[in-house]
């Protein structure tokens, strides 16, 4: 990976915890606590990759990462669980997301310098084209329009980067949009 890019990526990571930190108070709320289980989640994914970029460290790279990233795809079943998004299509991202924790192999996922070891390019694109489909078929409760787009957006924008590089963009980029709606939002969603 390019050192300006991970300069780049760890200065956004650093500004994503001090908004984090000055925006606590949106994240601990009840209306909305699968959402803020999500940012925090994805935040201590971001400590895991950010570690994972500088050293080395068997427990974070093969372990850690992997548990991480396997939590923050299940999640998004209660999305729809709570949110009762029953129309058809976005029932058949549910089971594709449910078909992707049952053939997620963790030692697929393990890193070195915050890439992907021997990654597994049919869970990646499959796990692409099904948040693709969950996030546009998601209800109003969840997203609005413009926010189904975005979402979209990143999860299409890694895969412009190596497949080897694709979490460490897609986490990056995440932080750096949820801090943006955080900074700049008075509510969350």
């Amino acid at each position: 990976m390019n050192d300006s890019i991970k300069n780049i990526y760890v200065l956004i990571f650093i500004l994503s915890c001090f908004v984090f930190v000055y925006k606590y108070d949106l994240l601990i709320d009840s209306k909305y606590i699968l959402f803020d289980i999500k940012y925090i989640l994805l935040l201590v994914i971001g400590i895991s990759i950010t570690y994972s970029l500088y050293k080395k460290n068997t427990i974070n790279d093969k372990y850690i990462f992997p548990f991480l990233l396997y939590v923050n795809i299940g999640i998004l079943l209660f999305f729809t669980i709570k949110y009762k998004v029953y129309n058809i299509v976005h029932l058949l991202s549910f089971i594709g997301i449910l078909y992707l924790l049952i053939i997620y192999n963790y030692k697929k996922f393990s890193l070195t310098n915050g890439e992907l070891n021997n990654p597994d390019k049919y869970w990646i694109y499959l796990s692409v084209f099904i948040l693709l489909v969950y996030y546009l078929t998601m209800n109003l409760k969840m997203s609005t329009t413009i926010g189904k787009i975005a979402v979209c957006l990143l999860v299409i924008y890694p895969l412009l980067f190596p497949i080897r590089e694709y979490f460490i963009h897609r986490i990056y980029s995440l932080l750096m949009i949820i801090s943006i709606n955080l900074l700049f939002s008075k509510k969350i969603v």
